[in-house]
């Protein structure tokens, strides 16, 4: 993102250290000037000054692949520049350097007078334009956009180095401990492929946003912006592990785990259909006509291109891809998925080693999915990594009968097995295949619920909220604050005036140049997604933000330069609300209407645990897979902490009134686990994992724990608490 409205102020909104602070003050006593003293001035004794420590060699590596002949220096000063007086060298062939210091921050300039050599590939590329890279002094070996991002959280939050480090490794999907290791030596495959896809990323940011700012700018207020972890991607976040497994709990002497089960999302994916990314191309052709585009906003037309295009074709040529088009995984989603299981496994080595090595036990792994294209190849993924991880797993998934009959009278729909509308879709049962008219059928109640839910969709308040939060006077103006970065002030004033409007509307085709999609693919738009003020532009720029990350391999563009971080958090709270409404816990006069039709999933996550509590290890594990409609709402009923809380109707969401945060309840691939433990007396114990972090049951259940700071919980008085 351009920083060129910003960064004049970054003095002002950038914290200072004490001492810096400090030291200004002492100047400005002595008048700004240190070459005479006033003659009625009284000089006080002089002390014998502090011995000057003596430095010592600071060596360390450049990172990005490795940049040759940057120019490295001792930040003293903590402005993120190499000033004239401050000691500097030269980085070698393989981007190492060594400079004499004590306990300093690092900055490196990398200059068009610099390469980049590629050890992988054995190639030395030329740098094309300026990058600046920082370390912290507590960890100054490697200078990387991870090491700058460590920085950006110390000074921006004010993190402890510690904190900081932790929170950049959560973002960047590795341990504290591979963050600031060599990627380009990485052995293991996917940690290399984080770090090196996040670097990337980041550099491609901080260059791009160097290039397009003046001479002036601030490079630590580029930098602070440029590699924050806080991208506001909310649930369309990519997913990252939100726990080191290092630092679990371990199961009190005794207990063993028995089974194990999951809920969780469809991993990262495209657009859902052809909306946002054509309204926008429309917008930008408008403005192109007439001649109303800035030098950023040249750009944005290529990318809204790029975004549609990779959506036509998203999953040509893709094993395991059940229909190529809108909608479908990414690749990166497939990643997600592949990985997830990888790390189920490896949480209790011992328990899928007896399970599989035991014949005569005959265990299940149950597999489950909604019946929808994205949810059913996620759990093909999923599985298939845990068959090529253990292959004796081959033979133990299990995928049951759907439920049904359905609808129950009139003529059946087949549903595949494995497949749980009820369970897995509630958000959306039909009549046509679902309909349950028997009062006294175990589904009635979930399809009931369902049918007050969709009705519920329609409701006056609930418009009336959703559609208030992008009319207010704030949204426009963030918007306009995006929109003059790209189009002229004439032209944004007509879309603020509704003299100009757009909609999703004409038609697009895609060929695939690699020939992996046989025929051409055309599109239309349905006109039903409209742009009538820079709110409304702004927020649809901002879904193509969102879901830029997601489309790295096939898209290869970053909406970041588009979003500022300050107009992205906006919207991303706005959109927060929006679901909050509809998908989390909402208005305290509706009741429990967006999550009751949950009751059903709830109510599997208890009887699995009963039938191992009653000595019934038939299954030994249960994988589900669904969507955020689904997730949000079972994150609800059960209660979870930040999760299950409430507005009234009189009040409007906000982050500062409700704890509701998108990215913490569904991401992609959001995820929630219970590993059930049981020692030899048959008693139970549960701990659950939201997004694989060690995570409380409902407030009111913590005397279930099995001591206070535990996540364990003993099983009988956890269903005593849920009234189970």
């Amino acid at each position: 993102m351009l920083l060129r409205d910003h960064i004049k102020l970054s003095s002002q909104t950038l914290r200072l250290p004490s001492s810096v602070c400090a030291l200004a003050l002492l100047l400005s006593a002595c008048g700004g000037s240190s070459d005479s003293t006033p003659p009625s001035a009284t000089l006080a004794p002089t002390s014998t000054p502090a011995p000057t420590a003596t430095p010592l060699p600071i060596t360390g590596k450049v990172l990005g692949s490795y940049f040759r002949n940057a120019k490295v220096c001792l930040d003293s000063n903590n402005n993120a520049r190499c000033d004239e007086s401050e000691v500097n060298t030269r980085t070698d062939k393989n981007g190492q350097f060594s400079l004499l210091g004590n306990n300093s921050s690092i900055v490196a300039e990398i200059g068009t007078d610099a390469t980049e050599f590629d050890p992988i590939a054995n190639t030395e590329t030329k740098v094309s334009s300026r990058i600046v890279l920082r370390a912290p002094k507590e960890a100054n070996a490697t200078v990387s956009l991870h090491s700058s991002s460590i920085v950006a959280e110390m000074e921006n939050n004010g993190l402890s180095f510690a904190d900081a480090k932790a929170k950049v490794a959560i973002a960047v999907g590795v341990t504290r401990e591979q963050l600031l290791s060599d990627f380009n030596i990485e052995k293991d495959a996917i940690v290399a492929a984080a770090l090196k896809n996040a670097s990337d990323d980041g550099i491609k940011r901080i260059r791009e946003n160097l290039v397009l700012a003046d001479s002036s700018a601030d490079p630590k207020a580029i930098l602070a912006a440029m590699t924050m972890t806080d991208r506001y991607y909310q649930t369309k976040s990519p997913y990252r592990p939100q726990q080191d497994p290092s630092s679990y709990e371990k199961a009190p002497t005794g207990f063993t785990p028995v089974y194990t089960q999951m809920l969780a999302r469809h991993g990262s994916r495209g657009l859902s259909s052809l909306k946002y990314d054509l309204a926008i191309h429309n917008m930008w052709s408008k403005a192109k006509a007439e001649g109303a585009l800035t030098p950023l906003g040249e750009k944005l037309g290529e990318d809204t291109l790029k975004i549609m295009k990779a959506n036509f074709l998203l999953g040509c040529g893709v094993e395991g891809i059940t229909k190529p088009g809108y909608g479908n995984l990414t690749q990166i989603g497939i990643n997600e998925h592949k990985q997830l299981a990888v790390r189920m496994l490896n949480r209790m080595p011992d328990f899928w080693k007896q399970i599989t090595d035991d014949a005569t036990a005959a265990r299940k792994v149950q597999v489950v999915t909604s019946g929808v294209d994205r949810a059913v190849d996620s759990g093909n993924y999923f599985a298939q990594s845990l068959k090529t991880t253990q292959p004796k797993l081959n033979t133990m998934l299990s995928y049951p009968a759907a439920p049904g009959p359905f609808p129950d009278t009139g003529t059946a729909v087949a549903q595949a097995s494995g497949t749980d509308r009820f369970q897995l879709y509630f958000h959306k049962l039909v009549a046509k295949t679902d309909l349950v008219s028997k009062v006294d059928s175990p589904f009635y109640a979930t399809y009931q619920a369902s049918l007050a839910y969709q009705a519920f969709k329609k409701d006056a308040d609930l418009i009336a909220k959703q559609e208030g939060l992008f009319k207010t006077a704030e949204a426009n103006a963030k918007g306009r604050q995006v929109l003059e970065r790209l189009f002229s002030k004439a032209f944004v004033d007509k879309v603020e005036s509704g003299t100009y409007s757009f909609a999703n509307t004409g038609s697009f085709t895609f060929s695939s140049a690699d020939g992996k999609c046989t025929a051409p693919t055309t599109l239309s738009g349905d006109g039903e997604t409209t742009i009538k003020s820079t709110a409304d532009a702004a927020a649809l720029l901002y879904e193509l933000y969102v879901i830029a990350p997601a489309m790295r391999t096939e898209a290869g563009v970053d909406f970041a330069s588009y979003m500022p971080a300050e107009q992205a958090r906006f919207f991303a709270e706005l959109n927060d609300a929006s679901d909050f409404y509809d998908k989390g816990p909402g208005m305290t006069e509706k009741g429990d209407v967006t999550y009751k039709m949950s009751q059903m999933l709830f109510d599997d996550f208890f009887k699995e645990v009963d039938a191992i509590a009653a000595n019934n290890l038939a299954n030994a594990a249960k994988l589900r897979f669904a969507h955020a409609e689904i997730i949000a709402p079972f994150a609800s009923r059960m209660g979870l902490k930040n999760v299950l809380q409430q507005i009234p109707k009189a009040e409007t969401f906000s982050y500062k009134n409700n704890p509701w945060r998108g990215d913490y309840v569904s991401p992609m691939a959001a995820n929630m686990q219970w590993d059930v433990y049981r020692n030899a007396a048959g008693k139970v114990i549960v701990k659950m994992l939201y997004n694989e972090k060690e995570t409380d049951f409902m407030a009111k259940c913590d005397s279930a724990k099995l001591a206070a700071n535990s996540y364990f919980y003993d099983y009988v008085k956890l269903k005593g608490c849920y009234g189970k």
